[in-house]
């Protein structure tokens, strides 16, 4: 993205400086508002746009200029992430990461570009999308990871697969060339640039320098720092959008509306607008996909924090063809040193002793596809209330896939195993593994990550049982379609960014093909 197109694409500082405190009413006329401009929302907007219709898109968070992206990281997770990186389960026992800004979740997720099986598409009812698959890779300049881009931490972890015969492999990522890709992946990367030509695309290749730029290229308009407040009916019929910016109170007047801020924010906006919800599946069927660190301690130097950090993973664990409910995928993980040291157990010398050892962890993250469900609800705030708690055959899963992913970490040359448990224990030989499955899995005692939170209005042709049809529209709201995460009516298993995608390409032929636009 240029100069010229970050500053004419959003509300610029010299305005709002300008405004000042004044409370202005503003109002927009267009044919479609979508809210949230993440990978779901900024496809949409693209495509509609391109098919001639007008187009306003709304985001919460701030427009990026990626060469801003810094390494002071308190700060990177106040502008990235919504609740600067803190949001989590009611609980407190998982921690899940949200994208809040032009981009979503793009801007910060490590690149995985990843198709599902066919045979979970159908299992949706939606074979059709597959066909959408392409075009995304192309315009998001997804390539298959090469041998140069493996880093030493992923050639650890392969090492590890190889010996102990499991299968794995390379991964595609919608990534230009990066020299200085790393650990600060996780807070955006400075370098992303989007050309037409791939050879000189850099870095990564996130909403927000791809679909949303070729979105404002066909006349769509945007609102950063433009928090959606109600969604307005009118007969049954979605009319419009309030909406808050810094300056004043912002309303759009749209023929179409489309929620796509994400599988937390959407269920929350819904509930927030009072939208009609008979069936009571709002904000229900929650998965998060929930994930845990292993780590190992070797004698050889890794510097998992240097190069691309995840090029490899491991699926053996994983086959949504014979087995679609249960799994698990082994990912290579690491990260800056606070990172690190929020994921590492105990306390004082004995936390300072394992932080020592910093360049010579590698890391794996046990990426459950769950069969919990949870649900988001509002509290009397309207902020979101998220309630999940692990079944007792996901944490014996999860139990499962935390020894295995210790068994390749020794295979690879781990000296030591480290589980990111409240205390550090010791695990330094396989025998040693049956302290993880004593201890187990429980809320609080281990550190869990989300950072796939999905399936919060899912779609299906049951008015009863889904919130939304397979074309993505509300069953009971016409011209409001739902664009993102919270259409799946499954747990994924897999990273979900290609097939949010290609079901927002889906969903704004369905908007184009339905007529509501008239």
């Amino acid at each position: 993205m240029n100069t010229s197109q970050f500053r004419i694409s959003s509300i610029t500082n010299t305005m709002r400086a300008a405004l000042g405190k004044q409370r202005i009413e503003q109002k927009e006329v267009t044919d479609v508002c979508v809210i949230g401009s993440g990978a779901g929302g900024a496809v949409v907007a693209k495509e509609l746009a391109e098919a001639g219709l007008s187009v306003i898109i709304l985001e919460a968070g701030e427009h990026h200029d990626p060469t801003t992206f810094g390494t002071y990281e308190p700060e990177m997770l106040r502008r990235l992430f919504w609740d600067s990186g803190l949001r989590s389960t009611r609980d407190g026992a998982i921690v899940i990461s949200q994208g809040r800004g032009v981009g979503g979740s793009t801007v910060h997720n490590l690149c995985y570009a990843v198709r599902p099986p066919q045979a979970v598409l159908h299992r949706w009812e939606v074979p059709e999308i597959w066909a959408h698959f392409e075009e995304v890779e192309q315009t998001l300049g997804v390539t298959q990871t090469q041998e140069t881009d493996v880093n030493r931490l992923n050639a650890v972890i392969r090492r590890g697969c190889e010996a102990m015969r499991w299968r794995g492999g390379l991964q595609r990522h919608n990534r230009g060339v990066c020299s200085t890709c790393g650990a600060r992946c996780l807070f955006g990367c400075p370098v992303s640039k989007s050309t037409q030509s791939e050879s000189t695309r850099t870095g990564k290749q996130s909403m927000a320098v791809t679909y949303i730029p070729l979105a404002l290229a066909a006349g769509a308009r945007l609102y950063s720092d433009c928090m959606a407040e109600k969604i307005h009916v009118k007969s049954k019929r979605a009319v419009g959008v309030s909406a808050r910016l810094p300056s004043g109170k912002l309303y759009i007047q749209s023929k179409v509306v489309v929620l796509a801020a994400g599988a937390i924010n959407s269920p929350q906006l819904w509930l927030k607008s009072r939208l009609p919800n008979a069936n009571r599946q709002v904000g229900k069927n929650l998965h998060l996909h929930p994930a845990v660190f292993v780590g190992g301690i070797f004698n050889e130097t890794i510097d998992g924090h240097l190069g691309i950090p995840q090029s490899y993973y491991i699926d053996q664990f994983l086959d949504l063809r014979r087995a679609p409910d249960r799994g698990y995928l082994l990912m290579p993980a690491f990260g800056s040193q606070m990172i690190v040291a929020a994921s590492l157990p105990g306390f004082g010398r004995s936390h300072q002793e394992l932080m020592e050892r910093y360049r010579h962890i590698a890391a794996l993250l046990v990426l459950l596809h769950d069969r919990t469900t949870g649900r988001v609800s509002i509290n009397h705030t309207g902020t979101p209330n998220i309630s999940y708690r692990l079944q007792r055959s996901d944490k014996q899963v999860l139990i499962e896939g935390a020894i295995n992913a210790a068994r390749l970490l020794f295979a690879a040359g781990a000296t030591e195993i480290i589980m990111p448990y409240t205390e550090h224990l010791p695990i330094k030989t396989e025998k040693d593994l049956e302290i993880i499955r004593q201890r187990g899995i429980s809320p609080n005692d281990i550190m869990m990550a989300s950072s796939h939170p999905q399936g919060t209005l899912r779609m299906g042709a049951d008015r009863h049982k889904a919130v939304v049809k397979l074309s993505g529209e509300s069953h009971v709201v016409t011209g409001l379609f739902v664009a993102d995460a919270s259409l799946f009516p499954t747990s994924i298993g897999v990273p979900p960014t290609l097939t949010i995608a290609a079901l927002g390409r889906h969903i704004a032929g369905q908007i184009i093909e339905s007529g509501v636009v008239q």
